[in-house]
C-alpha cells in the first residue's frame, strides 16, 4: 500500500513540474481576431498566453505569433479546418502552438554584403519573398541581366483570375519593384498586403521571347506596422540581457520565420536603425 502511495505522489509531482516547465507565450502579432474563450478578451500584441488557455478564432485562416519564454518562436493556428457540422474555431494554445522550422531560410537567403544580385533565382526563391515598405530598389549584375530597353524584367501573375504583367523599371541594371504599380491593374486592384503566384520573365523585345527565372508570393509590409511589431518583441530580448547584436540577429530570424525571405540589405538597415535607437 506504502508502494502505490508513493508512486501516485510522484506520478502527481511529475505532473506538476511538467505543467511548470510549460511555457506562456508572449502575443507578437495577431492575423483576424483572436480571443481567449473564457472571458472573450480579443487579443492583441503584448498579452500572453498560457498552454491552457482556449482561444477562439473569427475564421480559420486567422493566427497568432508568439515568443515563448525560452525564446522559441511560435504560429498558433488552427490545423485542420472544423468539421462541416460544426462552426467551433476554438483549442487550446498547448495543442495548436508550432514552433518555426523556417531558421534555415535565413541561413540560405541573408547575404547583406552581396553588392549586386547575381542570380534572381536565389534572391527571390520559390515561396515567399516580402518587402519592407512600398518599394525596393535591387541592384543586379549586368553580366547575368543586361536590362535595356529590348531586354527586361517582367513580374505575370493574375489579378481577377485576368492575366496581367509588368514590366519592371529601372535606373543603372537596378531594378525598381513598387507595390503601387502592381496593385493598380486594368483587372482591378489589389487590395491585400500579397500578390500570389508571381512569375518573373526575362523578356527580349525584338525576338518577343521570354525566360521564366522564378515563381514566388510576393508580400509587402508597412514600415510602422513592422516597427510596432519588433518594439514588443525587443523589451523581451532586453530583459533576458540580450546584447545589441544578439537582438538583431533574433528581430532578423523572426522576420525569416514569419514573413519569408526579402531584400537583405534592407532588413539589415531596418533593424540596425530601430535597434541602435531603442537599445542603450
Amino acid at each position: 500500500m506504502k508502494t502505490i502511495v508513493k508512486l501516485v505522489i510522484a506520478i502527481l509531482v511529475v505532473s506538476s513540474a511538467s505543467l511548470r516547465a510549460q511555457d506562456s507565450y508572449i502575443v507578437t502579432r495577431i492575423k483576424g481576431k483572436v480571443t481567449i474563450e473564457k472571458t472573450g478578451t480579443e487579443l492583441k500584441a503584448g498579452d500572453v498566453l498560457q498552454p491552457t488557455d482556449k482561444v477562439k478564432f473569427d475564421t480559420f485562416d486567422s493566427y497568432v505569433i508568439s515568443i515563448s519564454q525560452n525564446m522559441g518562436r511560435y504560429m498558433i493556428k488552427l490545423h485542420e479546418p472544423p468539421a462541416p457540422e460544426t462552426i467551433q474555431l476554438s483549442a487550446y494554445v498547448k495543442d495548436i502552438a508550432i514552433p518555426t522550422k523556417r531558421r534555415s531560410l535565413m541561413t540560405e537567403r541573408y547575404r547583406p554584403d552581396e553588392t549586386i544580385v547575381s542570380d534572381l533565382r536565389t534572391y527571390f526563391g520559390n515561396d515567399k519573398f516580402t518587402i519592407i515598405g512600398d518599394k525596393v530598389s535591387v541592384p543586379i549584375d549586368p553580366n547575368n541581366y543586361p536590362i535595356d530597353e529590348n531586354k527586361f524584367l517582367v513580374f505575370y501573375y493574375r489579378v481577377n483570375n485576368n492575366p496581367v504583367s509588368k514590366k519592371l523599371g529601372y535606373i543603372n541594371n537596378n531594378i525598381l519593384i513598387e507595390r503601387e504599380k502592381l496593385v493598380n491593374t486594368k483587372a482591378g486592384t489589389i487590395t491585400q498586403n500579397e500578390i500570389p503566384s508571381v512569375a518573373v520573365y526575362l523578356y527580349e523585345r525584338n525576338t518577343r521571347t521570354s525566360e521564366e527565372i522564378t515563381k514566388f508570393d510576393l508580400s509587402f509590409v508597412d514600415e510602422e506596422t513592422l516597427i510596432n511589431e519588433f518594439m514588443t518583441i525587443i523589451p523581451i530580448l532586453v530583459k533576458q540581457k540580450m546584447g545589441k547584436d544578439d537582438i538583431k540577429k533574433y528581430l532578423i530570424e523572426y522576420f525569416y520565420d514569419f514573413y519569408g525571405a526579402t531584400d537583405s540589405r534592407s532588413i539589415k538597415m531596418f533593424v540596425n536603425d530601430l535597434v541602435d535607437k531603442t537599445v542603450k
